[in-house]
């Protein structure tokens, strides 16, 4: 008992240092656990232990480590999170963990200082899921791939509306990011043009929909050409630094950062990625994403001869669709 009173404790500690601020904390408690400020002040008080239950919703939300705290983690062993959400046939669990990420973002959209980052050679999803068939293409490139997927062909891929307005609001509080900086490699639209090619050759995809998919790629375009132009998404106002260059990473590398949270990421198979709320894997995180940045230049706002060279590469590589 003495044992678990500690663990109450250093769990208590490391709230409060997420969160100083005593009324604040109490009020973000309560919307959390789904109790009355009454019985938070009994926990954090001492006079209530947080029940398991209770520690796990506050420690996703917050980033707190509870391996760290029971003394699990060592120094080269950090506990990380598959966030392997199937956006193809998905169960109540897939939408439960979708949810979460969008909450997470919900929960730090009016933070005045937040930070979104991710370099790599696929486009982001907080970017291309405002876009049905670039959605769908990356949903049927991973049912090619998946053994949980099942080879079928582009026509037959669909997206349950649950699951799309969950898309579409995740690149809506994306966009709520204070900062947001882009790292792609100069051969993003190039990679993502040849695997269409590709599976429209084998017929998998067809021409009426390979049509769609261009249309929608070229809308796109337009967009990363007007948020490098003025360095702002239209909408919310918040900054946007697009950069490009030879990027040699075999896979997007991303951070989100605010006062209270820090989630890094490294995405694998398409649409998942390993989470890790850990400061020591934030760092190396943000490392690699600085040695990237010290190899890309800067297209948004200023660089217009670089960034008018890009999307004009980028509109020919779409017109060969």
């Amino acid at each position: 008992m003495i044992e678990c009173q500690y663990f109450n404790n250093d769990f208590l500690t490391a709230v409060q240092e997420k969160i100083p601020q005593k009324s604040l904390l109490a009020g973000t408690l309560s919307d959390l656990l789904g109790i009355d400020k009454d019985a938070v002040y009994r926990r954090l008080r001492g006079d209530v232990s947080f029940t398991f239950a209770e520690m796990a919703v506050i420690a996703r939300r917050l980033g707190i480590s509870l391996d760290k705290i029971a003394g699990v983690e060592t120094g080269q062993c950090k506990s990380i999170r598959l966030a392997f959400t199937k956006h193809i046939n998905p169960s109540e669990v897939d939408y439960l963990m979708f949810e979460e990420y969008i909450n997470a973002l919900k929960f730090i959209k009016d933070e005045p200082d937040t930070k979104i980052m991710e370099g790599g050679h696929l486009i982001p999803c907080f970017l291309y899921f405002d876009y049905e068939y670039l959605s769908r293409v990356f949903m049927f490139r991973w049912s090619q791939n998946s053994f949980d997927g099942k080879c079928i062909p582009f026509h037959e891929v669909t997206i349950p509306d649950r699951m799309r307005e969950l898309q579409k609001q995740s690149c809506f509080y994306s966009r709520h990011i204070k900062s947001t900086i882009l790292l792609w490699d100069n051969s993003i639209f190039e990679q993502f043009v040849s695997m269409v090619k590709f599976y429209a050759k084998v017929r998998l995809i067809n021409e009426e929909d390979v049509a769609h998919i261009k249309n929608e790629l070229t809308m796109f375009l337009k967009f990363t050409e007007e948020i490098a132009i003025t360095g702002k998404y239209k909408d919310t106002g918040n900054n946007v630094s697009l950069y490009v260059g030879d990027l040699s990473s075999d896979a997007n590398l991303g951070l989100i950062e605010s006062k209270n949270i820090r989630i890094s990421m490294y995405w694998a198979f398409l649409l998942n990625n390993f989470s890790s709320f850990d400061s020591l894997f934030f760092e190396e995180i943000n490392s690699w994403l600085q040695s990237a940045l010290r190899l890309t230049t800067l297209i948004s706002v200023s660089g217009e001869k670089i960034r008018n060279k890009f999307i004009n590469s980028q509109q020919m590589i779409i017109d060969t669709l």
